[in-house]
This record gives C-alpha cells, structure tokens and sequence, in this order.
C-alpha cells in the first residue's frame, strides 16, 4: 500500500512539471542554425548623385518613323450556296420548298419537311411511304 501512496505521489509531483513544458514557447526555426542573407544587389545604371545635371543631360535624338498602317483584316465569307431547284415528287418545280440542309426541305405552305434525293442539278421530294400521311 505504501509503495502506491509513494507512486501516486510522484505522479502527482511531475504532473505540473509536464504541464509547464508543454506551455513552453517552441524554439525559433533558426536557433539551430545562423541567419544567411543573399548579399544586397547592385543597380545597373549608375544613379547620379546631383538630379540637376540628369536633367541636364542631352538625350540621344530618336529617329522618327510613322507607324506603319495595319492592313485591314477582310472578313471570313462563306462561299456563296447557289440555291438548287427543288422539285416534288412527281418532278416537277416547286418554288414553295426551301433546302433546309443536304437532305432535306421545308415545304413553306404547310411547314413540313421532307427528305430529298440528288436529282440532276436540284432535290427530288421523296414521296412519303405509303400508309403514312
């Protein structure tokens, strides 16, 4: 029994002596070592002690040139599509039918659109299948 008193008491007695190190402030990152500067850089152009006589300095005449005229970028254009006739499905013109893409027109009266076939120099309407209105 003794000998638990004898520890409980020396735990007791170190107890604060390890709370205190914790509370301690951390060593500077640099006390293991000594502080190295880089040394100080050096201006490459000598400053002149006296501003007046910069002032005074004549400068080096600047040949004068106009600026040269940007060319004038022309606008990207898209090569002109001529437009294809268009004929029904029973070949005959349609002046109503727009090509809407490769394909494809847009009959302008009802506002539908059709599948086409290449016919000569223009599009052939595909008749729809039959059954389907």
């Amino acid at each position: 029994m003794k000998r638990m008193t004898y520890l409980a008491l020396a735990v007791l007695a170190i107890a604060p002596l390890s709370a205190q190190a914790q509370l301690q402030q951390p060593p500077s990152p640099t006390a293991t070592r000594p502080v190295t500067l880089p040394p100080p850089s050096r201006p490459s152009t000598t400053v002149p002690s006296d501003p007046r006589q910069e002032d005074a300095r004549p400068l080096p005449p600047q040949p004068v040139t106009k600026p040269k005229p940007t060319p004038k970028a022309k606008p990207i254009s898209q090569p002109a599509q001529t437009a294809r006739p268009v004929y029904d499905s029973k070949g005959q013109p349609a002046p109503h039918m727009r090509q809407t893409s490769p394909g494809r027109v847009l009959d302008t009266r009802t506002n539908r659109y059709y599948d086409t076939v290449p016919s000569g120099v223009g599009q052939q309407v595909v008749p729809p299948p039959a059954g389907t209105r």
